[in-house]
C-alpha cells in the first residue's frame, strides 16, 4: 500500500512517518519543500520515507508526483499553519493553503481517484463559541477569526466539493492544539519551552514576556493526533468531518506555571499587552465522541507527560547548541 503524506518534513509529518513505520506494512512517500529541519535526514533514514521535492502550488509538478506514486492513501498535511505568522500575510496563507489542495485533489482525481484522502483542517475554525456551545462538536457554528482559519474553511469546502461532485473518498479532520518533541515555530508550547531552556543556560535574561494567559486551549500529544489521522484515513466516513482533541481545556497561565515548576531557573513573568493576538479566542474545548464512535480512538497521552518530554527535548537541544558555540 502506498501512502502519500504532503509536508512530511514538518513537525506532524515526521511523527506520522515514525508511527506508520512501527505499525503498518506500507510504503511511505512524502513531499518536502524549502529548508529541512536538522533532524530530518536521520528520521528519513529511520523510517525509509521516499521524498519528493515538490511545490504544491506548481500544478504540473503535483500531477507528476501523484501519477508517479499512485497512492492508495493520501494525508494532506502541508500548509502554512501558524495563526500568529499569518495575521499579516492573509493573501499568502489563503492562496497557499487553498490552491495547494486544489492542485492535489485535481491530481488525485485524475491519477488515483479511489485513493482515500484525509484533509487536515483545524479546531480554530470554530472561533469564539458561547458557553452553551461547549464542548464544540462538528455541528457547532463556524466563526473564522483570522486568515489561517479562513484558509482552513476554504480547504474544508473544497474537499467536500470534490467528494460530492466527483465521489472522491475524502475525509476531513479538525485537530485542536497539539504539541510534542520537535515542535518549533510561533506556537505557544515550544515558544514557552524554548525560552525556559535558554534561560537555564544563561542565553536569555530570566524574564518571560507573554501575551494573554487567561485563554484556554484543548491540547493533545502529537502522537495521539497522528494515530487519529491513520484511523480516519482508513475508517472515516467520506464527506464527514471529525474533531481530534483531548476533551479537556487548559488555561495558558496554568500551562506556563507547570513548565516553570519543572525548571531549576527562577523566572519572572511579565504580561505584555502588545503580545495579545487580535481576535483571540477565550476557550477552545472540543468533543471527540464522533471520532471515537467511528474509529475507537481515545487519547493515550496526558498533557503533563507530553510537556515534560517536550521540555526535556528542548533542554537538550539548547544545551548542545550553546556548548557548540
Amino acid at each position: 500500500m502506498n501512502v502519500l503524506i504532503t509536508g512530511i518534513s514538518g513537525f506532524v509529518g515526521g511523527h506520522l512517518a515514525e508511527f506508520l513505520k512501527d505499525i503498518a506494512d506500507v510504503k511511505i512517500f512524502g513531499t518536502v519543500y524549502g529548508p529541512m529541519p536538522d533532524y530530518f535526514d536521520a528520521l528519513k533514514t529511520k523510517t525509509g520515507v521516499n521524498t519528493f521535492e515538490c511545490d504544491l502550488l506548481d500544478k504540473e509538478a503535483v500531477s507528476r508526483l501523484v501519477e508517479t506514486v499512485k497512492p492508495d492513501l493520501v494525508i494532506h498535511l502541508a500548509a502554512l499553519s501558524s495563526v500568529a505568522d499569518t495575521l499579516n500575510h492573509a493573501e499568502r496563507v489563503i492562496t497557499n493553503n487553498v490552491i495547494s489542495e486544489l492542485n492535489l485533489l485535481d491530481a488525485v482525481k485524475e491519477f488515483s481517484p479511489t485513493a482515500r484522502t484525509l484533509v487536515i483542517s483545524s479546531g480554530e475554525v470554530y472561533g469564539k463559541a458561547t458557553e452553551d456551545e461547549l464542548p464544540l462538536s462538528e455541528t457547532t457554528d463556524l466563526r473564522p477569526l483570522n486568515p489561517y482559519t479562513v484558509s482552513k474553511l476554504g480547504q474544508e469546502f473544497l474537499a467536500y466539493q470534490y467528494y460530492a461532485a466527483y465521489e472522491l473518498p475524502i475525509i476531513i479532520a479538525r485537530p485542536f492544539n497539539h504539541t510534542g518533541p520537535r515542535q518549533e515555530g510561533n506556537f505557544v508550547v515550544p515558544s514557552f519551552i524554548k525560552q525556559i531552556a535558554q534561560i537555564e543556560v544563561g542565553q536569555r535574561e530570566p524574564i518571560m514576556r507573554v501575551g494573554n494567559l487567561e485563554s484556554a486551549r484543548d491540547f493533545s500529544d502529537v502522537r495521539d493526533i497522528v494515530r487519529a489521522y491513520w484511523l480516519l484515513v482508513n475508517k472515516g466516513e467520506p464527506g464527514e468531518v471529525y474533531n481530534i482533541c483531548s476533551g479537556k481545556a487548559l488555561r495558558i497561565g496554568e500551562l506556563l506555571n507547570f513548565l516553570i515548576s519543572q525548571s531549576t531557573a527562577k523566572i519572572e513573568i511579565k504580561v505584555d499587552p502588545e503580545l495579545y493576538r487580535p481576535g483571540d479566542i477565550p476557550i477552545l474545548l472540543g468533543d471527540y465522541s464522533k471520532l471515537s464512535e467511528q474509529t475507537g480512538w481515545a487519547p493515550q497521552f496526558d498533557i503533563e507527560s507530553t510537556l515534560k518530554e517536550t521540555l526535556g527535548y528542548w533542554q537538550n537541544q539548547v544545551t548542545n547548541n550553546w556548548e557548540d558555540q
